[in-house]
């Protein structure tokens, strides 16, 4: 039973990265073939392209980690920097991810919520220096992480390895060791998911205040539409965060308490969810990128229609 379940969700896990690289690399590709076609990049694509840029990059460094896990055990257990290397990539693209999408709701808010406010109207007509600003103090900020944070990223892979193969630890011990180094290391993520989070607050506040000033028309107009589609966009975002932190929740769990291959895999699953199934999702949302995958998708059709064998 447990082989059969071991096998499916290996299955699965391969499914998921392979549909989140060819996501984020659909997105990539309308970009850039937009690109060069009228030889102007806008800001909105710029963003989406960076943010799927750096999920394809995250999805190579997972698979290149599973590879060698499963192909190098004693390899990959055994070379400390080896697995030094990768955590410090993964944590990088995983911080520049989430970067990107903190830009694109703070893009989102600026642009589509409206304000009677002078503060609003400057950050407003200053839309690039402020996405300009929050890139370079990821930056720094992910630097200093590299810098100072080293020595932890040394300790999270020794109890790892320790928690993976010493089962005879001290349950208390064993979750605080692991807990700790986890914690310092994410903390820099907490600026940015609440900086998405004020941003669909505001926007949620600003959609609650046009639709009072368009209760006497008994319609939807294009703004309110657009906070609609908006405000979808953040909260699968953030539904999906959810997930993708839980899953770290149940793989430190498995490491500490529970020591099955099925609950790592089932993490893991549910950890891939985020990088491999927001891409569709923003997609549905952009109205030029879902125009694209609807194009490609007649073609599709049309291409299989024409492969069939017709009969007399």
């Amino acid at each position: 039973m447990e082989s059969t379940l071991k096998n499916i969700f290996m299955i699965i896990l391969a499914g998921e990265l392979l549909m989140g690289i060819l996501g984020n690399g659909f997105i990539v590709l309308v970009n850039c073939i937009d690109w060069i076609r009228s030889w102007k990049f806008s800001l909105i694509d710029f963003i989406l392209t960076c943010l799927a840029s750096s999920r394809i990059f995250l999805l190579c460094i997972i698979i290149l980690g599973i590879a060698l896990d499963v192909n190098f055990e004693e390899i990959w257990y055994n070379n400390n920097n080896l697995r030094r290397s990768l955590e410090i990539l993964w944590t990088g693209s995983n911080y520049f991810c989430m970067i990107s999408t903190t830009c694109l709701y703070v893009f989102y808010f600026l642009k589509i919520a409206n304000f009677s406010n002078s503060i609003f109207f400057w950050m407003k007509r200053r839309i690039h220096k402020i996405l300009l600003i929050i890139v370079l103090g990821a930056t720094l900020s992910f630097c200093l992480c590299i810098l100072f944070k080293d020595t932890l990223v040394r300790s999270l892979i020794k109890y790892q390895v320790n928690a993976e193969r010493n089962f005879t630890w001290n349950f208390i011990e064993r979750k605080y060791d692991l807990l700790t180094p986890q914690m310092l290391i994410n903390i820099m993520f907490i600026i940015p998911f609440l900086a998405s989070l004020a941003s669909l607050l505001l926007l949620i506040l600003s959609l609650w205040s046009h639709a009072r000033q368009m209760k006497d028309t008994g319609s939807r107009d294009p703004s309110t539409e657009a906070h609609v589609r908006a405000m979808k966009s953040m909260i699968s975002f953030l539904l999906l965060f959810f997930i993708y932190y839980l899953s770290h929740i149940i793989i430190n769990s498995a490491n500490t308490t529970l020591n099955t291959f099925v609950a790592k895999i089932f993490a893991h699953v549910l950890l891939y969810l985020y990088p491999s199934g927001h891409p569709f999702l923003l997609i549905l949302w952009n109205s030029k990128l879902k125009q694209a995958s609807l194009s490609v998708l007649k073609k599709l059709k049309s291409c299989m229609n024409l492969r069939k064998p017709t009969f007399p």
